[in-house]
Formats: C-alpha cells, sequence, structure tokens
C-alpha cells in the first residue's frame, strides 16, 4: 500500500506592469466612493494559491492592495465601492508627481532611463 502525503502548494504571486504611462490601468487616479482621490494604480498583483488579483495602490505616503471585488469601475479613472480609511486624499499635483514616481521605478526595473 502506498501512502502519498499531499505537500502543501507554495504560494506563487507575480506583479504586473504596463510600459506606458498613464496605461489602461497603471498611473490612473484611485477614487473611493465618497469620491476622494486616495492614489493612483502602481502595478497589479495576481496571486495563486490562495488565487486573488488585487490593484497596488500608491497614495501619499503609503502603498495598499485592493481587491478586484471593490473595483467598481474603471474608465478615465478607477472608482472603488468602498470607503478607503487608510488613506489620505490627494491634489492633482501629488498624481502628477505619483505617476513620475512609478514611471521612474518601472525604468530601473527594466534598467533603462
Amino acid at each position: 500500500m502506498t501512502t502519498t502525503t499531499k505537500e502543501p502548494m507554495p504560494s506563487v504571486e507575480a506583479e504586473l506592469y504596463e510600459l506606458s504611462m498613464p496605461g489602461r490601468l497603471l498611473g490612473k487616479e484611485v477614487l473611493d466612493n465618497r469620491a476622494r482621490r486616495i492614489g493612483i494604480v502602481r502595478s497589479i498583483r495576481i496571486a495563486l494559491n490562495p488565487t486573488r488579483s488585487e490593484l497596488i495602490v500608491k497614495g501619499a505616503e503609503v502603498e495598499f492592495p485592493v481587491d478586484f471585488s471593490k473595483v467598481d469601475a474603471v474608465g478615465t479613472v478607477v472608482q472603488l465601492n468602498s470607503v478607503v480609511k487608510d488613506a489620505e486624499e490627494i491634489e492633482v499635483h501629488d498624481v502628477i508627481r505619483l505617476q513620475k514616481e512609478v514611471l521612474d521605478d518601472i525604468k530601473s526595473y527594466l534598467g533603462t532611463r
């Protein structure tokens, strides 16, 4: 009689970026359900075991994940269907600064300037 032990499958994560700023998601402003501008989309994170997909939002002095189930609509902005208490509201000039920071980060990952 052969017994097999099931080893737990390790979690696998990938972070996805677009190469244009703003892209279809990357760099877009993120608004909570009170229409507060709370950050921009920095990247998309996909994980397996357990399966999950989330936006990584870069705000003022904070980065946080937002599950795709909390995204209400994507157009010129990403509209969430919930309040984000951990993020403070940002201004338009902050959006431009954050977009530049994210683009510079991506360029450094790629080794280009």
